[in-house]
């Protein structure tokens, strides 16, 4: 299982965050018969926002279009596979896409979906890091790196949601104008504080993707094999390009990570207190998952 844009979707956090606006809603409901007149506040597109699709082949244009290839594959042909698998899986999901139209009532909410389903497959991401490891002949370090993501993914969103809460807990104000008031102006505030850190997250996982795509494209030996190579063979990899992806990779890591360690300050200090006293808690995991395999 490889961990995709879809499995991190911080271009849902962007439209689900970042382009929203709070309007005053008025509706009567039914109780065991009984009308009642209920008061709110949901949220609305304030733009128009680009469709999944064109967000999928604006990314694989940038990371394709610097990627050398094989002689033998077509980049026409690779980039419409990857757009076509990306948008395909979207289409199928329909638990992330009845959630984001519920984002309308509870932006916490949504983090929350989004939250839980990353923490009920982290194992299969280790694990999938762990197979990729026995199937390969790159060195340990390789994916001890790649899978250090999953770790900091995990910290990214327990970090958007503490920010999402804090502002639902401050804009929680009695009578409806006033509430609204209150929405815009902390709704504002949270954005500020949100959209550099999608954005760095963005780019961390752009350099992710790219690494592991130019990994499995020249490690496959034709290009029907290029979702699931048989076996990445360092062999196969110019070192000089390795190197450059892997730098960064490294480099774009480290710096959401340092974002997400200065802004836990405010909102969370614990997501980081683990780490001091575990150690390196995903080469821990790697080493438990290939220590299990090979018994």
């Amino acid at each position: 299982m490889a961990i995709s844009s879809l499995d991190h979707p911080s271009s849902a956090f962007r439209y689900a965050l970042l382009t929203v606006k709070p309007i005053p809603f008025e509706e009567i409901i039914k109780v065991k018969g009984v009308k009642f007149r209920q008061k709110g506040i949901r949220y609305e597109p304030e733009k128009q926002f680009e469709s999944y699709e064109d967000y999928v082949r604006f990314r694989y244009k940038q990371i394709l279009s610097k990627m050398p290839l094989p002689e033998s594959f077509s980049y026409e042909k690779l980039y419409d596979h990857f757009c076509e698998v990306a948008v395909k899986r979207f289409k199928e999901d329909k638990q992330l896409q009845e959630e984001l139209e519920k984002k309308e009532r509870s932006l916490l909410g949504f983090v929350d979906f989004i939250m839980r389903r990353f923490e009920n497959k982290m194992t299969d991401y280790y694990m999938s890091e762990a197979n990729r490891f026995m199937c390969s002949n790159l060195p340990f370090s390789f994916f001890t790196q790649t899978s250090m993501f999953i770790n900091t993914y995990h910290k990214y969103l327990s970090l958007v949601r503490r920010i999402v809460r804090r502002y639902k807990i401050k804009s929680n104000m009695p009578g409806v104008r006033r509430r609204l008031e209150q929405h815009e102006k902390e709704l504002a505030s949270m954005k500020s504080v949100l959209s550099p850190l999608i954005d760095r997250m963005d780019s961390c996982c752009i350099e992710l993707q790219s690494l592991k795509l130019y990994v499995s494209i020249w490690s496959a030996d034709k290009p029907e094999e290029i979702d699931a190579p048989r076996f990445l063979d360092v062999k196969k990899l110019d070192q000089t390009y390795l190197t450059e992806y892997n730098l960064n990779y490294n480099r774009e890591h480290m710096i959401i990570r340092r974002m997400i360690f200065q802004m836990s300050k405010e909102y969370d200090p614990e997501i980081f207190k683990k780490e001091v006293t575990s150690g390196n808690s995903t080469a821990v995991m790697l080493g438990k998952l290939l220590s299990s395999d090979l018994e």
